[in-house]
């Protein structure tokens, strides 16, 4: 009988390593959050948005990102979903604080790192979970 989650084996190939999946999730993330900051730019220069709202519409990206990325990480683990979507999440922050670092950006909001890496963590245990249960 098989547990909740995917079999360890799927098409008679084994399924591939956490780190992989944990870099792929990543990748997920990162990509999606590129899509939303499209989307958030052609807002702006289209529409009659205001520029206040920017900030939050990127903390709305980054979160829906975290989530997208550790939903993929969850659907395919069979079990800790939540640690394994968190773990996605912390690395995510620590991918944009690093870029952020490296491009000269300065922080993009008031939230302190401390804060940013708790949402991290929560929205993917979040995510992770969501994956698994799916």
């Amino acid at each position: 009988m098989l547990a909740r989650g995917h079999s360890a084996i799927q098409n008679n190939s084994l399924s591939p390593s956490i780190t992989l999946l944990l870099l792929k999730g990543l990748l997920r993330s990162l990509l999606v959050s590129f899509a939303f900051i499209l989307l958030i730019t052609m807002l702006i220069y289209l529409s009659p948005l205001p520029e206040w709202i920017v900030p939050y519409l990127v903390v709305v990206g980054m979160l829906a990102s975290i989530i997208s990325g550790s939903m993929y990480v969850g659907r395919r683990v069979e079990t800790k979903g939540w640690l394994r979507g968190g773990i996605t999440g912390l690395l995510y922050i620590v991918v944009i604080l690093v870029l952020s670092h490296f491009l000269n950006l300065g922080p993009d909001s008031g939230m302190s790192l401390l804060s940013r890496l708790f949402l991290g963590f929560s929205f993917g245990c979040v995510g992770g979970i969501l994956g698994i249960n799916s």
